[in-house]
This record gives structure tokens, sequence and C-alpha cells, in this order.
């Protein structure tokens, strides 16, 4: 299967996939992916494709584009295995852990993680993310404008490296390695950002060797893994997946988030006059604009659904469109921050399922909270469409904001 090359037009149907289930949709490149691409290409995807469907571009893969059968899916990893052994499109050295790996060793990488990502962990951090928010905010506010995406991914990244122990120094150099593997469609690009940030962080692992277990690097560095020590290989791969989670998820959602009240005033208001809704407005917000894809490969042959999936099949799953599947959520287009349940999948499903979605979530609520005490009304500027940019992760490029200065 040729991963590396997202443009090729080598179109590729095995004998095993039926032409019923052949619809040509392009993950990275399609043009529905170039502004609002949540609503975009859940339009395209659920009024005309198959609820899982073959592509034929890349080299071949399947795309789930339904949540029920996605939700489904996830649970199942001795079917669908998240080890790059059965994906060639994740074959990355290091492994990125724990996300290229199944239960039982899954339920081992996530326990050293758990102490300081539980809910009861997070809460604790409040009042630290609250502060944060409110300085950031305290000196945006007299501006009247800002370009939302880079001048506000000091908030959530800030958080993320006190919480890793690595220095403030080095945000900008890891925002940049942490971009090229979330925006490259090219396979080539995303493994020279992993194998580039795993050399970094292997000087950071070497130099908490024995520290106490006060941040992330520090329980990865010392931890037991099946009554082992850690692996080198291990170690680095965890700590490659939890910065390349930390720099960029919550700074996407966010911009998504502050893009839509933008281009909505009249919800805005909602928050402002009641911020009681915010908490539903932040389930709601996560609900219609998801940002990642997670992938799996067939761990053998077996049928599904009456879906034959060989050995190696890559099986990408479109997270950012499944809290838009009229199958899974009533009026789906229909934005309710009173919604009694939002239905999403903004942090996947199964055993997968994102271990920093406690954090993600506080960080927005509390965003949102100190936004509106300073910012009673804002747009965006003349009113531009927002363009994004899409492919493991998906992100608007810029969000110009402008609101009035007293």
């Amino acid at each position: 299967m040729d991963v590396q090359d997202p443009t090729a037009t080598n179109y590729v149907v095995p004998p095993h996939v039926p032409a019923s289930l052949v619809y040509d949709f392009d993950h990275f490149n399609a043009p529905e992916l170039t502004s609002q691409p949540q609503a975009r290409v859940s339009a395209r995807l659920h009024a005309d494709a198959p609820p899982i469907f073959w592509s034929p571009r890349q080299g071949g893969y399947w795309i789930v584009s339904r949540a029920e059968p996605a939700i489904d899916m996830l649970r199942q990893p001795e079917l669908f295995s998240s080890l790059p052994t059965y994906n060639k499109a994740k074959d990355f050295d290091p492994p990125i852990l724990p996300i290229q790996s199944d239960p039982p060793l899954l339920d081992e990488y996530r326990r050293i993680l758990n102490p300081v990502l539980a809910p009861g962990s997070v809460h604790r951090l409040e009042s630290m993310v609250r502060d944060l928010a409110t300085e950031i905010v305290g000196y945006l506010a007299p501006r009247g404008e800002c370009e939302f995406v880079t001048e506000v991914e000091a908030f959530p990244i800030t958080i993320f490296l006190k919480l890793a122990g690595a220095p403030m120094a080095d945000r900008a150099r890891l925002v940049k390695i942490a971009q090229k593997y979330a925006r490259s469609p090219v396979f080539a690009e995303r493994a020279a950002a992993v194998k580039e940030l795993a050399a970094y962080l292997r000087e950071k692992l070497a130099e908490r060797r024995g520290a106490p277990p006060d941040n992330l690097l520090a329980r990865v560095a010392n931890a037991q893994v099946n009554g082992r020590p850690i692996t080198a290989v291990e170690e680095e791969g965890m700590a490659t997946l939890i910065f390349l989670g930390g720099l960029d998820t919550v700074k996407s959602a966010l911009s998504f988030a502050f893009a839509y009240l933008a281009k909505h005033p009249e919800q805005y208001a909602k928050l402002v006059q009641n911020p009681a809704l915010i908490p539903g407005a932040v389930e709601e917000l996560l609900r219609v604009a998801g940002t990642s894809t997670p992938e799996r490969g067939a761990s053998h042959d077996f049928e599904y659904r009456g879906i034959q999936f060989h050995q190696g099949d890559r099986v990408v799953f479109l997270c950012q469109i499944y809290g838009m599947d009229p199958e899974f959520v009533s009026n789906p287009h229909e934005i309710k921050f009173d919604r009694d349940v939002a239905m999403h999948l903004a942090f996947g499903a199964g055993p997968h399922r994102c271990i920093g979605s406690h954090l993600a979530r506080m960080e927005i609520r509390l965003f949102i909270e100190e936004w509106i005490k300073r910012i009673p009304a804002f747009g965006t500027r003349n009113d531009e469409e927002i363009r994004t940019e899409c492919g493991i992760v998906w992100s608007p490029a810029e969000v110009n904001l402008v609101w009035p200065v007293s």
C-alpha cells in the first residue's frame, strides 16, 4: 500500500472490495475540507456514502462515515487493531503509545498517565487554569482584536508544558513539530515529525530519571510496565504521544469553538446572558467541531457487517463528523446549548478513548467563562470566511476576531 503520496491518482480497489462500497473521498484533500469541514463533510457523506466505504485514494483504505458502526468498531481492538503491524500508515519510529497498542498492554500504559489526568487531579488544576485564562483575556480585551489561533495557543500549551514538565522556552519549536505531524498529508513528513519529537524528548526523559513523579515526563521516565522498567522505545513513544496531543488538539478545538461563536453572535449572547449554559455549550461545540481522525488496521481476514476485511486493511474513523450524523443525533445541524445530551465522539470511543478529555473540557469551559466577562460581543474581521487546515487533526488556519472597546 502506498501511503507516501496523498495526491497520487493511482486508484486502488482490491478484489475483496465490491464496487457498491467504493466511494471516492480523500480525507486529506477533499474540497469540503477548506472551510466548515465538519458540516460540509457530514452533508456529503451522510447523504451519499455507505456507512463503511472504500476510498481508492492513497493506496486504498476504508472510511467509517457513521457514528454507530464507528463506536462498535472502536470497541473491538481484537478486530480493528491499533498496532502499526496492521496499518502501515501508522508505522512510526518510535510507535506512538499508548494509542498504537491494544489491551491489555494499553491498560498498563494508561495506568501510568491516569493519576495526572483523572477527573480528581484535573479538578485540582482549575485555579491555575482559570488564572491563566484571566491573564490572557485581560491582555487581549483592551486591544479590540486578535488572531485567535496563534495568540491564544499560549493558554492550552502553557498548561500542558507545566503538566509535562517541559521548558516554556521550547514552546515555538515544539508547536512547529506538532503541527507538521497534525497537518501534513504526506506520511514521510509525519514520520519525520515523530522522529524529531522523540529525539528532543529522549534528552528530557534522561534528565528526569530518578526524579519525583510530579509531572508527566517524570512519571513516564520512571514507570513500571507489567512489573518491569519501561523500555527506551516505550518511554519515547509515550512521551511523543503526550506532546503531540497536548500541543495541538485543545488549541484546535478551542479555535473551532470561538470561530463558531464569532459567526453566531446570537448564540454567544445566550452565554453572556446566562453563563450557566456554558458547560452544555462546550459539549455542543465539541459535537459539531471535532478535530481528530483515529485509525485502525484489520488484524486478520474476517467478515464484519457483511463486509470482507483483509489483514492489513487501513480503517479511518472520521470522529469529526459523528456528532453531525442524523442517525446518531436528532437535528444535528441545530446547535442547542441546552440540548439534553450532546452525543459525539470528539474524544473517540472504546479502550483508546482520549485520556485527556477531562482536562480539555475544563480548559475550553474556563476560557469561555473568562472571555464573556471582558468581551460581551465579538465577530470576525470583515465577516471573513474561516479557512481550515485538515490532516490528522483539523483546525482553523486563522480566526481574526474583532470587538468593540469602550
